[in-house]
Parts: C-alpha cells; structure tokens; sequence
C-alpha cells in the first residue's frame, strides 16, 4: 500500500440514527459518495458506525430508549446487521463490497487478539473490502454506558496504521467555548496538542451533548491516542457532502488536531506502550540489512537465535550478531514456534508446523528501528 492512504473514518450517532427506519439514510448516502472518491484516489478506508442501538429500537418497536442493559445490548444485536446492511446497499451502487467487525477493547488489549484482528482488517483492505466496524455491544458494555465509539476509532487507528484518523459529528468541530451557551464562540481550525500554551479547559468541561453522547472531552483523549499511532485527526461535521474530500485536498474543514511529534516518534511510543520486551531475536547480517535499509519485515529465514520466553503478540527485541538491538516489535509467533522455524522459508515453515499463520515473524506495521 502506498503511503497516506489508509482512513478511518468514525460516524457518530447523532448522525447515523434518524426517523427513516432507525437510520439517517441521506447521511449515509453522502458518506458513502465521499468514500467512492477516497477509493477511487487509491485511499483504503474503515468505518466506525454508531447507530445499532438506534436501529434495534426502530425495529423492536420502542419509541423510547430502555433503561435495562440488557435489553438495550439486545437492541444492539439486532440493530448492527441493519446497520451493516444500509451501508452495503449505498456502496454496492458504487461496485464495493463491505465487512462487518465486531470488536471491543479487549481485543486491542489482548496482544494476542490485537495481531488478529489487525491481520484481519490488512487482508480486508487488501482485498479492497470497506470494513463497517462497531463496539461489540452485546458483549461490551462501554458504548452502551459511555455512548460513544470515538476512543475505540482512536485504538483501531493506532491498530491498522492509519494516517488519517476522522470523527465525523454533528457539529462543525471543536470550539472556543460551548456555542449552545455562547455565542461568540468561535470554531478552532487547528489545535495543536503539544502547545505548552494551549487552554483546553472549557472543551474538558463541556456537556456531553454537544459532540454526540460521547462531546469535547472523548474527542481530545481519543486524538491524543491516534496521534500516538500516528494518525492526523479531525473533529468535522459529517452533514456536509464534501468533508472528507477537503481533507483529502488539504483544505480546511472542522478541527485539525496534530502533534509536534513525528510519525517515527508517535509510532516508537505506540510500540513502546507495550511494556518492556519478552525475548530477544539474534538476526543474520541479511536480516539486518532488510530491517534497517530496506524497510522490510522481519522473515524466520533471516533468525539465528531465540532467547527468552514469549508469546504471539509479545514485544520482542531484535539484535545483530555482536547483540546491539536494532528493531523492536510484536511477535506473529511464540517461543516455542520460533524456535521450530528459525532460518527456515516458508514453504518450510509449513512443513514443521503443519500449518501457516503468518510469513512474517514480524511485520514492518508492528516494528520500529531503535
């Protein structure tokens, strides 16, 4: 894939629910005509939808939402094919093929799940399917309780490598101070995170309503945690028929967010949040030349030695020959895998293992140079 072209693109509820069957269908279609242009530019694209609660109540018959749990995460099991389904039926008309993906935070946390479902959106995106992602409310209770998908879009941009990380809201993006209560406030074009002078108090303090259910707060801790995946965020309106496409453009539109940290240094801190490494792999000089001048990942052909204990998803360090450590990342294999199939290609691989997960032992998205 080339670079800059990977979107996730977070709609919140506020947009996605209406009258017309539990779902806003003009929104949708909008979004959907923004889309066809970002895969007609060569952009891949993810889409966080809210919106399954509400479409579960219109179809279960409630007109107002229910106080239990339960029943709202049944509203919720019924709702998310619906939503899946609307978005199928708008860009189908463009010749796209959707999936749905059902994830909560758990399966982010859990190194073991997080290289999963990270494998999984990769061969999604590679095979040209937009994937339809939302909380696993039947099962996770946080969207639900907290009502809103805003610090789920953040991990999953961190998650997939996104460079460009868009929650599309209700309102044209993030300002001054509350509008609802004052209306000299003023839109903020650009904020910048790592402005020691930036005063941030007033959007922390403010009501949960004015961006969604989720509001000013869950969008700034949300693009903290997608500027450390290295992700450019915007907070815009999702009303407009074009916002995606001036960011596309470089246009203004909503509320830029960014970092004065570079996308290597987001990135290393994204790898680093991992905690402290597992295992340590001793490479061949080949090995080290594709890591660190080629930009290659890491093949088990290229391993000499094993040291430590670790497991699928496990931090590992990855050091030359003299144990000077050059690279780090998650592991697509335990110990015990790795030290069956150290120096072996693939077709070897899959001799000794008797099946084939991954080729690499580490794939270039999940490995930093030190």
């Amino acid at each position: 894939m080339s670079k800059n072209n990977k979107w996730v693109i977070k709609a919140g509820s506020s947009l996605v629910s209406g009258n017309d069957s539990g779902i806003n269908s003009d929104f949708i279609s909008k979004l959907a005509s923004q889309i066809d242009f970002l895969k007609k530019h060569k952009q891949d694209v993810i889409v966080i939808s809210s919106g399954a609660v509400a479409k579960g109540m219109s179809e279960l018959g409630f007109t107002e939402r229910p106080e239990s749990l339960a029943t709202l995460q049944a509203c919720a099991a019924v709702g998310q094919r619906g939503i899946t389904e609307i978005y199928q039926k708008n860009l189908q008309v463009f010749g796209y093929k959707t999936a749905q993906v059902l994830i909560t935070h758990d399966d982010i946390a859990n190194r073991t799940r997080y290289l999963n479902a990270k494998n999984t959106f990769e061969s999604l995106l590679e095979m040209g399917i937009i994937p339809i992602v939302n909380e696993n409310d039947c099962v996770a209770t946080e969207e639900i309780s907290f009502g809103d998908n805003d610090r789920l879009g953040a991990a999953l941009a961190g998650l997939v490598r996104a460079n460009k990380f868009v929650m599309l809201t209700d309102q044209d993006g993030i300002f001054s101070n509350d509008p609802t209560v004052d209306s000299s406030a003023t839109l903020l074009g650009h904020i910048n995170l790592d402005d020691k002078h930036l005063d941030l108090s007033q959007q922390l303090k403010s009501s949960s309503g004015l961006l969604g259910r989720g509001g000013m707060r869950t969008k700034i801790e949300a693009a903290k945690t997608s500027l450390n995946g290295g992700a450019l965020t915007w907070v815009a309106s999702g009303y407009e028929e074009d916002t995606l496409i001036k960011i596309f453009n470089n246009e203004s539109v909503g509320t830029k967010i960014s970092s004065e940290k570079s996308i290597l240094q987001s990135r290393k801190l994204w790898i680093s949040s991992f905690g402290a490494v597992a295992g340590t792999l001793i490479l061949d000089e080949g090995a080290c030349v594709a890591l660190t001048s080629k930009g290659k990942s890491l093949l088990p052909v290229g391993v000499v030695e094993v040291r430590g204990e670790f497991n699928k998803g496990d931090l590992i360090e990855c050091s030359n020959a003299q144990g000077v450590e050059i690279a780090r990342g998650l592991s697509n294999f335990n110990h015990m895998e790795m030290n069956s199939i150290k120096g072996l290609n693939s077709e070897e691989i899959k001799a000794k293992l008797e099946y084939l997960s991954e080729e690499e032992v580490i794939h270039r998205n999940n490995l930093v140079l030190d």
